[in-house]
């Protein structure tokens, strides 16, 4: 198979700094992990914000799924385990973006059910997100299956990966707008990790690349990160003009955490 030939010769460096970023992608999240534990409370983020983070993730790692979908079949007869394994790094690192970014919502849905006090309280709407967004992975993932399973015709899977990836993008800067509001509102970060977007920002231009150079790599799988990692720039720049600027809004209930 032809097209299995650029994923023959694997960068052993590449390879590392694939799974170096794989492993600093989680890490870039426990913070804000760990900011919500501690502060048992989701003051200062967006339960859009959260929603469309999740279902932006997912549709990034659905069109991973389908797009890197040609390398695991090469992988069945051509490739050894380290050049399947390398093909499949992309992969891997939004997997873990999607699992990282999502349990800050699922955190969020059960730390402030008990402040749950009116169908209108930030509790009961990042309830309702938490709900929704299973529905939307469920349903995405049954058709990514579908795809992967009984369509024979690659260019008809790769038009849906296509879609998601768009529609990945079309969230990731949807996602930011109701933040950067909530951010403006408040004049402080809130439960808003501001050593996270520290960490991810230049990270996300970093995974960006990374994205691009894969083998076999489409635009519509490094372009949602792209747009993301400029827009939580913009982010970030806010909550730190509002630090400087306004020091009495500044409420943060861990001092190791900004």
């Amino acid at each position: 198979m032809e097209s299995c030939l650029v994923y023959e010769s694997p960068s052993v460096w590449g390879f590392l700094v694939g799974v170096l970023l794989a492993l600093g992608i989680y890490v870039s999240y426990v913070p804000q992990h760990v900011k919500i534990i501690n502060r048992r409370t989701s003051e200062g983020l967006s339960p859009l914000f959260l929603f469309l983070g999740s279902t932006s993730g997912f549709s990034a790692f659905v069109n991973l799924l389908l797009t890197t979908a040609p390398a695991r079949q090469c992988c069945v007869s051509e490739l050894d385990r380290f050049q399947c394994l390398n093909s499949q790094v992309g992969l891997i690192q939004v997997g873990v973006q999607t699992v990282g970014y999502t349990l800050i919502l699922v955190l969020c849905a059960h730390l402030t059910r008990p402040r749950i006090e009116t169908p209108d309280s930030d509790g009961a709407k990042i309830a309702r997100s938490y709900k929704w967004f299973l529905v939307y992975a469920g349903v995405n993932l049954a058709i990514a299956v579908y795809f992967l399973v009984f369509v024979t015709d690659y260019s008809k899977t790769l038009k849906f990966a296509n879609l998601s990836g768009l529609v990945s993008t079309v969230l990731a800067t949807g996602q930011y707008l109701p933040q950067i509001h909530t951010t403006y509102v408040l004049k402080h970060p809130g439960s808003l990790s501001v050593h996270m977007m520290m960490l991810q920002t230049p990270g996300g231009y970093l995974w960006c690349y990374s994205l691009f150079m894969q083998p076999g790599s489409r635009w519509s799988s490094w372009l949602p990160y792209f747009t993301a990692a400029s827009l939580q720039l913009i982010l970030l720049l806010m909550c730190l003009y509002f630090r400087e600027t306004h020091p009495e809004q500044q409420n943060d209930g861990s001092p190791l955490l900004v």
